[in-house]
């Protein structure tokens, strides 16, 4: 993102000035676009800029991570957990901190939960898994490690999703473009692993490549379309083009030196997003939600960081496609987070809260 996290302080938005900075956020929620009968919850609010969230399904447990303390955080519905599951050692410096989390698709079997951060000493971006056991973290295990920390704070990427029983990880360029074109560096690019860190068969640039596709530049949003392996992603762009890509085998998405707005791209066969926002607007974690909100069911959902808005993409059938990018409803701070949570409705993480649409 563009200095998006560095212009937090205690979890507190604070206006940005400069070159790259985002446009203040919208002051006043608004729920004019909302569909007739649905209604926006404060579900838990006074959080100290929670960033991602993982449900539990069947359940009413939610984990989440909080950016700058580095704490994984545990909610039985509206409770919180007083004890974080655990605390991790964070430089939470601009946009690093604790990011991304994410269930293991037999988490009830097997309770293992992964998570994304920046390590303080060594200072390098991390992933790690830990099984949880009573609302503990515990077995603390390095899955990826060693991705460089720009020296700037800015471009570390930070989710996680699983498809087809494999470990997806959105890693940012580090602040230079070139990296993304380097096929043979991790940044700039979605990795495709094990869930045990290792890389797995099938990989496209060789055995012992994590690297499915590059060209990125802060992919900063991964949503898995339910039933499907069809994997997107929200990129942010420079002064133009913020992004939302299908991701695919081998693919280059364009980014890197000499980038112009509104092309495809630089390198071989770049590829144009599916939909791209100029002026920008700082796309953030998306979701494709199926649930109890019939009315909202079969579109993807994403926030944006600098009007604060949650869009709606309505695609075509096959997913292929936007047909429209519906403005639903306007939280008046930063939406940073949409996922699927406890009851099937659909949940959003501000910069202080958690949310959540539903009807009657």
């Amino acid at each position: 993102m563009r200095r998006i996290f560095g212009c937090i302080v205690l979890g507190f938005l604070l206006s940005c000035v400069g070159p790259g900075s985002p446009a203040a956020p919208s002051s006043a929620p608004s729920s004019a676009h909302l569909p007739s009968g649905t209604t926006v919850q404060t579900y838990r609010g006074n959080l100290p800029f929670p960033v991602d969230m993982a449900w539990l399904k069947g359940t009413h447990k939610i984990f989440f991570t909080e950016k700058n303390n580095g704490q994984i955080r545990v909610m039985h519905g509206r409770k919180l957990v007083r004890r974080p599951c655990a605390r991790l050692s964070v430089n939470s410096t601009g946009e690093r901190g604790l990011l991304g989390i994410v269930l293991d698709p037999h988490f009830k079997r097997n309770h293992r939960l992964y998570v994304y951060y920046t390590n303080s000493s060594p200072l390098q971006n991390r992933v790690v898994r830990f099984v949880v056991s009573h609302d503990r973290c515990t077995h603390k295990k390095n899955i990826v490690r060693g991705i460089p920390a720009s020296s700037s704070g800015y471009h570390n990427g930070g989710q996680l999703e699983f498809v087809g029983g494999k470990l997806f990880v959105s890693v940012g360029e580090a602040h230079d473009p070139g990296n993304a074109q380097d096929r043979n560096v991790r940044l700039g690019k979605i990795l495709r692993i094990n869930p045990n860190g290792s890389v797995p068969r099938g990989n496209p640039f060789g055995r012992s490549n994590p690297v499915w596709t590059y060209g990125h530049r802060n992919p900063f949003g991964l949503a898995r379309r339910p039933g499907t392996h069809k994997l997107y992603e929200t990129e942010n762009g420079p002064s133009c083009d913020d992004e939302v890509n299908i991701i695919k085998k081998g693919r280059n998405y364009g980014w890197g030196n000499g980038y112009q707005c509104g092309t495809a791209g630089v390198g071989p066969n770049p590829k144009r997003p599916l939909k791209r926002w100029s002026p920008t607007i700082a796309p953030t974690d998306a979701w494709w939600y199926r649930g109890r909100l019939r009315n909202l069911s079969g579109s993807l959902y994403f926030g944006d960081y600098n009007t604060s808005t949650l869009h709606r993409l309505v695609m075509n059938r096959r997913g292929t496609r936007v047909r429209r990018d519906r403005h639903i409803y306007n939280a008046g701070e930063p939406i940073i987070d949409v996922a699927k949570g406890p009851g099937g409705w659909l949940y959003m993480l501000t910069s202080t809260s958690i949310r959540r649409i539903v009807s009657p």
